[in-house]
């Protein structure tokens, strides 16, 4: 036999006489035969047994992205935790500034590009817009 079970046997139990009862709750039981204000209404359940199946089919592809994304979450905190540690040196940030001015510098002309392409249809969008808009403010 143990020391703590030997301790837990040879002690006395513990009884609180003091301790009131709370009172059971009061059950009640609706038939079909009481007045339709007391009856209580069942809650509607629409599409809780597709949604049930549904997630019962997506569980293992939900877990499988848990298990994949994983790793790429804690290298990606630990990173950050490294850039915070290194964003304390002087000669870090410059090289930092330096590589942010060379990645913009790239970009550039590809950012121009997608303005060149999407304006066009978003200014055709925008105008379809206002127009609808008019011609309905107009017809009321």
């Amino acid at each position: 036999m143990t020391a703590i079970r030997k301790i837990l046997r040879e002690e006395e139990p513990v009884v609180a006489n003091n301790v009131a009862r709370a009172p059971a709750a009061k059950l009640y039981v609706v038939t079909g035969n009481a007045p339709a204000e007391t009856r209580a209404e069942a809650p509607e359940t629409t599409g809780g047994t597709l949604k049930n199946i549904a997630l019962f089919f997506a569980a293992p592809f939900i877990g499988l992205a848990y298990i994949v994304l994983l790793p790429i979450v804690g290298l990606g905190f630990m990173a950050v935790l490294a850039g915070r540690a290194a964003a304390k040196y002087a000669a870090v940030r410059t090289a930092a500034r330096v590589l942010k001015n060379v990645v913009l510098v790239v970009a550039a002309p590809f950012v121009g590009l997608a303005y060149v392409v999407c304006f066009p249809v978003v200014g055709l969008a925008a105008l379809a817009y206002w127009g609808g808009r008019a011609a309905i403010a107009r017809a009321v």
